[in-house]
């Protein structure tokens, strides 16, 4: 050691742990050790500056039990260090199944003991760069060194990197750890959604706008955006300020006044208290909006401020991102950052630089489909105002800004003031102008694929497009999203609408069950990775697909403006370098890319399908319906046989496809799976043939594990590992509560959600995965509490006593419903698939298989839950007659009992002319039959499923987890806790009280930690619950006080329960949201504030103080514009009634006249109404001058108002064709009824069927529907309040009731109603 110092040139020299870590430093340099568990040596080093730090070296034992005193001693020293902590060393244990390759396993328990000792101790990783692994022994590698820091260090030092050297002759590779703060970059400017919010920002950008500028179309819009930008930079600067200094003058100014309130308490210092409070959370606001929109955090809506969460993720995410270090194309490492930038701008621009010289189109063998002319003119028309304001107000606000620095916050924020000149710029374009390079300059990001990236080819580059570029390009990507189905082949679902991900992997696990088939030519799976592949593509074979696609050649030129003129800069570390035009490529980061590259790859899927279609022998050998390719973008499969002249035939088609796209498939990364069976030889054949190297099972595809034989656990591994790394990094330990409930629901939104849709879980997984959920949410910033309640207990809607988190297990269930819906729609390339491979030649719910895949048991587990919410909409009839849910609620095989059931389809039953009631009556009763008579069918359309628990008709994975969810009776006392008013902690802390969830001492007594108790309200009882916070003395008299407001006197209230229920029911005009409601709730979270002050900051109980405390945060609720007039119902008296800010309206009154329909024609009013459940409705017909042809009425039955209204207007289509009546006009009074049937929708059972007919109806008049007001509607809404019994027919308007011809009447001579419509002031 002492050799090794004196060759380093340090002074001193210290050998720990049994002298396995040497430490060296100068002289300069204070430090202090200490030793724990024989595996951690700590130290507190002091620098001459005065800063110090404190970092651990750690050398772990090799065993779970010997390492849990590492963790121990971690979990003590991070309650003990104050400042700046790095904890690096060989720790014996990786994180996550990713950290490790060869050999067996890794151990679960050791990486969750690993995981939670760095939740725990507030850890997060250092960023590295390097080898993957840091250890191995030839046969396992594996990544046992590492470094990790706390959030002071991470504050302090925000680049802070990790190089793995070269091993060199050690088993371990080394660690260089650098330590460093980011400079301030260069200034470039960038709109900030928060100057929205300012009184003066309209004003600004009004005056800047409406300047005059030189040029037309997109020059002249990018000429404005110029004056904008300048103008907003000085604004920026002399009126809003900068927004941290404001906060901390509010903040000065908030303490200043506080002291001034708590010396005088009077009236007027209460006033200026309120008023700087009111400020401050003002610029507080303000900042934390700032930090969203540098974070990047979309999902964080709701909750209590989170500006520290969002500084913190801000900062995580620029660290990931630095790159302090890279190899470049000759192997060298390069540590400069000019040189970083200057390699970075030469892999760019070489990506986008075209390697073709004397481009030759390739040969097409195959067929293509062809764009109709309808559809050419869709894409070459010029955009409307309406179509381009869907594009902006589509996007993120708080989405990265292009070079010039708007975001579609501005264009959102601005759209009344920039919208005619964006309008006329949009259609310069399809008029055939270029895109300026001021429109088209684009910044790329390079961001790592994956962790340690060393070269460049391990980033993806990204591009930061200007806004007003991504408009244009979207408005045509819309267009196009089309008119891709019907040009791109099945097996392809990248960005294709109505095309999904979780085929592909349904599909692959199927397939992967018949790779083992023996056959001659065993089959096999070709997995291809292409190289930048949106990056590598030639615009000349982008052309020349486009046109084989049938594209005309104005539209073609609109696609090649979009990309031909693109100009890039790339940013390394936050500032931009080089400048230089693309020859090829598209943009990743462009709306349009995704569509034109699966355009383009269209040519090699349809290439590999008539290849292997060419020759027998080729096609991968299955089961189910054949299944050449399965493509999403560029992430391919190939499915077919591992025959030399197969491979040779592929690799050539390769080969050529390479050539003229400018594609190149990466070898390195490229793999094949064979048969468990295979020889040596087999492999090494295609090895040689396609140069791939053999991979093996599980393996992930987009996202999801393919695996063979039983589904493990640790097949799971990388979800978990995903969860821990959102829920355990330490900048969310800065989250209030409220972020912490919307970040666990945006974990299992997104995660473990989109694995659930694809493989079902072995039971160990739920539970593991609510044990991450449960941790995070009882666990305070790191330590470990009390968990008061499992995560199944809390998966229950609020209502019914829980915290509205979803159950795994249900979650679960609701997707395997949304698989068997899928297969029963077969409209997708998996269900026709399944259907061929399970249930051909019977129905599905009698299918079933010897050698089943874990998919079809998931399918044939929900199936007898979900069929029978299943419902039939009859089209071609292409429905079992017995089995399937059509006409009524039961299938018909259940209700015709007793008798045979032959095999029918519904459409053996169909004629020209309506039903085949003669051949139904040799099968099924009268009754039935009179049913049936009455079910539209169109066998011109599809057949539809209804999906019965929804009220749109569709399928959602809501509507289905809450059909199968788990239950609990609703309770009164739980329905008043969801305060949307207040914030989440008090709703939390409200919820636990109910429950006795809170750490008072005698509660933790019950639960065995055994602690003396007292109450520091009065210092002479145990800490009880009831005494806290009901019958103490402080909270008696406030309870007593705040009472007092309201005239009543709480008593005889044994639990907390009984205490919110007294206040709800101490007025008979209280509501679920009544201020009695909300005011108990804020009283308990000031007494538990003041508990806790008493107990940890030595604050005393004062009821003035506490009573203050709630009405001040009544009046913030005012303020905050929280409170409405329905809080105050019945308490109009109460002194916080004032505190309601309902803007002013304006009630003006319209004139609304029926009107004539034109000369010659006919009219039709519909309404109806539902009284006591009894649904009826009436109609009449009028002609161009107003006079009754005829009026119906009739009763429906027990229907709701909806489904009343359509029979009404059923009935009265109905009456018209029997009597020869075509009306070119249909008024109704429901806007829902008009959208159901303009749109299309499906709509829920039975209502489906009653909207198929009255569209019919429409159609074949023809007729238009619109809607109208009540007041253009009297004589039919009278008509359907008449209460006759029955139905009835009026041919003469003398045989209606007096109210109903008095309204005829004053329509046909044009007398107006008034309706009434508030407005804001």
């Amino acid at each position: 050691m002492e050799v090794l110092r004196r060759s380093l040139g340090f002074d001193k020299a210290w050998g720990a742990l049994q002298n396995k870590v040497w430490v060296f430093w100068f002289n300069d340099m204070s430090l202090s050790f200490r030793d724990f568990a024989e595996q951690l040596f700590h130290m507190h080093i002091g620098f001459s500056s005065g800063c110090s730090v404190h970092f651990s070296a750690v050398y772990a034992r090799c065993s779970r039990v010997g390492r849990r005193e590492l963790w121990s001693a971690m979990e003590g020293l991070s309650g003990e260090v104050c400042g700046p902590w790095l904890v690096a060393g060989d720790f014996n244990v990786i994180s996550s199944m990713q950290e490790r390759v060869g050999g067996s396993p890794a151990n679960q328990r050791n990486m969750e003991e690993f995981n939670e000792a760095i939740g725990s101790c507030g850890l997060s990783e250092v960023p590295f760069d390097g080898v993957a692994f840091t250890w191995t022994n030839g046969t396992v590698w594996q990544r046992l060194d590492r470094a990790l820091m706390n959030r002071e260090w991470a504050d302090g030092f925000d680049l802070s990197h990790v190089s793995h050297l070269a091993r060199g002759r050690s088993d371990h590779a080394p660690l260089l750890i650098c330590c460093q703060n980011g400079g301030p970059p260069k200034r470039s400017f960038k709109f900030l959604n928060v100057w929205r919010g300012h009184p003066g920002f309209q004003e600004v950008v009004q005056r800047e706008w409406g300047k005059t500028v030189e040029g037309e179309g997109m020059a002249k819009f990018y000429n404005k955006l110029r004056m904008v930008k300048a103008g907003l930079r000085v604004w920026n600067a002399q009126v809003y300020g900068n927004i941290f200094s404001k906060v901390k003058e509010a903040e000065v100014l908030m303490k200043q006044r506080e002291g001034e309130f708590d010396m005088s308490r009077d009236p007027a210092a209460r006033a200026s208290l309120e008023e700087a409070k009111a400020v401050y959370a003002r610029e507080s606001a303000a900042e934390c909006q700032y930090w969203r929109q540098k974070a990047g955090v979309k999902w964080l809506q709701v909750g209590d401020a989170n500006s520290a969460y969002f500084h913190s993720r801000f900062r995580q995410r620029r660290n990931c991102n630095f790159v302090s270090c890279i190899k470049n194309a000759a192997g060298i490492w390069l540590e400069d950052i000019q040189a970083i930038r200057g390699s970075a701008v030469d892999f760019v621009s070489s990506l986008f630089a075209s390697e073709q010289h004397g481009w030759q189109p390739p040969s097409v063998p195959f067929t293509v489909p062809q764009l109709s002319a309808e559809d050419n003119g869709l894409l070459a028309g010029l955009p409307e105002m309406e179509e381009v304001r869907e594009v902006i107000f589509g996007m993120e606000a708080d989405s990265a800004p292009g070079p010039d620095g708007f975001g579609a916050g501005f264009y959102q924020g601005c759209w009344s003031i920039i919208k005619l000149d964006l309008l006329e710029a949009v259609k310069a374009f399809f008029q055939g102008m270029c895109l300026p390079r001021s429109f088209t300059s684009t910044s790329i990001v390079l961001l790592p694929k994956v962790a340690g990236a060393s070269c460049w080819k391990d980033f993806r580059p990204i591009s930061l497009c200007n806004t007003c570029s991504k408009i244009i390009s979207k408005v045509v990507a819309r267009r196009l999203g089309r008119v891709l189905p019907s040009l791109v082949s099945p097996w392809q679902t990248g960005f294709v609408p109505g095309r999904g991900i979780t085929d592909n992997i349904l599909l692959t696990q199927e397939l992967v069950m018949d790779l083992d088939r023996r056959l001659r030519h065993p089959n096999i799976m070709l997995k291809l990775d292409m190289e930048k592949a949106y990056d590598r593509v030639e615009w000349p074979f982008l052309l020349f697909m486009l046109r084989q696609f049938g594209f005309q050649e104005r539209v073609v030129d609109i696609f090649f403006r979009l990309v031909s003129n693109n100009w890039f800069s790339v940013l390394v570390n936050g500032e931009a370098a080089g400048f230089f035009k693309s020859s090829r490529g598209v943009r990743q980061g462009d709306p349009v890319s995704p569509g034109l590259f699966v355009l383009v790859t269209e040519f090699l899927g349809r290439g590999l399908h008539h290849l292997l279609l060419s020759r027998p022998g080729r096609l991968f050998v299955l089961a189910g319906s054949q299944v050449p390719y399965l493509a999403f973008a560029d992430d391919m499969l190939i499915y077919t046989r591992s025959s030399e002249d197969c491979l040779n035939a592929v690799k050539g088609f390769l080969e050529g496809y390479q050539q003229a796209s400018g594609q190149r498939v990466n070898v390195n990364k490229s793999a094949f799976f064979l048969a468990s069976g295979a020889t040596e030889a087999q492999e090494q054949m295609v090895s040689r043939v396609l140069g791939f190297h053999r991979a093996r099972f599980p393996f992930t595809y987009l996202g999801a594990p393919i695996y063979k034989g039983r589904c493990l656990s640790l097949l799971f591994d990388g979800i978990e590992a995903k969860m821990r790394g959102h829920l355990g990094h330490w900048s969310t330990k800065l989250l209030s509560f409220g972020g912490k409930m919307v970040l666990i629901r945006h974990v299992l939104a997104s995660l473990p959600m989109y694995l659930l849709q694809v493989l079902n879980p072995p039971k160990a997984v739920f539970i593991r995965l609510g044990n991450i959920c449960n941790s995070f949410l009882w666990d305070q910033r790191g330590e470990k509490r009390m968990h008061w309640a499992s995560w199944e207990r809390l998966c229950f809607p609020s209502e019914e006593g829980d915290l509205g988190f979803r159950s795994f297990r249900d979650m679960s269930r609701a997707f395997a419903a949304k698989l068997w819906w899928r297969f029963r729609s077969g409209d997708s390339i998996w269900a026709e698939f399944m259907h061929a491979k399970y249930s051909s030649g019977c129905h599905p719910l009698e299918a079933s298989s010897v050698r089943p895949s874990r998919t079809w048991r998931r399918l044939e587990a929900i199936r007898v839950v979900v069929e029978p919410k299943i419902r039939w909409c009859i089209g071609e009839g292409l429905v079992d007659f017995w089995k399937d849910r059509w006409a009524l609620d039961n299938p018909l095989e259940e209700v015709v009992v007793g008798a045979e059931h032959p095999h029918f389809l519904v459409s053996e039953f169909l004629t020209r002319d309506g039903w085949d009631e003669a051949r139904l009556a040799q099968w099924v009763p009268d009754s039935v039959i009179r049913v049936i008579r009455d079910i539209p069918f169109e066998v011109s359309q599809k057949d539809r499923l209804v999906w019965v628990p929804s009220s749109s008709g569709l399928f959602s994975v809501n509507s289905a987890w809450e059909f199968l969810r788990q239950r609990r009776c609703p309770s009164l006392v739980d329905s008043l806790l969801g305060q949307p008013a207040l914030p989440a902690k008090m709703v939390f802390l409200a919820w636990r009280l109910v429950r006795k969830f809170v750490p008072l001492d005698v509660v933790l007594k019950s639960r065995g930690v055994m602690i003396p108790s007292r109450c520091g309200c009065c210092y002479g009882e145990e800490e009880d619950l009831l005494h806290v916070f009901v019958t103490g003395p402080i909270a008696s008299q406030v309870w007593t006080r705040v009472s007092r407001r309201f005239g009543f006197q709480m008593r005889n209230c044994s639990t907390m329960a009984s205490v919110f229920i007294a206040w709800f029911l101490s007025s008979d005009t209280s509501s679920m949201n009544h201020i009695r409601v909300i005011l108990p709730i804020v009283v308990c979270w000031f007494l538990w504030r003041a508990r806790n002050q008493e107990r940890f900051q030595g604050g005393r109980w004062e009821v003035n103080r506490i009573i203050w405390d709630v009405e001040n945060f009544i009046e913030l609720l005012g303020r905050a514009n929280k409170l409405r007039g329905f809080h105050f119902k019945g308490d109009e008296d109460c002194e916080w009634r004032r505190l309601v800010s309902c803007p002013a309206r304006r009630s003006s009154p319209r004139a609304i006249a029926w009107e004539k329909p034109p000369c010659g024609e006919f009219k039709l009013n519909t309404d109806a109404g539902v009284v006591n459940g009894r649904a009826m409705g009436g109609g009449l017909v009028r002609n161009y001058q107003g006079k009754l042809i005829f009026a119906f009425y009739k009763e429906f039955g027990e229907h709701g108002v909806l489904e009343a209204e359509c029979l009404a207007l059923l009935e009265g289509l109905q009456l018209c064709r029997q009597r020869g009546l075509a009306p070119s006009l249909v008024e109704v009074d429901s806007k829902v009824l008009v959208h159901l049937v303009v749109s299309g929708a499906v709509a829920k059972w039975p209502l489906c069927n009653s909207l198929r007919k009255v569209r019919r109806f429409l159609e074949g008049f023809p007729a238009t529907i619109s809607h109208v007001f009540r007041e253009a509607n009297v004589p039919a809404d009278k008509l359907a309040a008449v209460g006759l019994t029955g139905s009835h027919v009026f041919e003469e308007g003398s045989h209606l009731p007096a109210i109903v011809r008095s309204a005829i009447v004053l329509d046909s001579r044009g007398v107006p109603g008034v309706r009434w419509s508030s407005e804001d002031g």
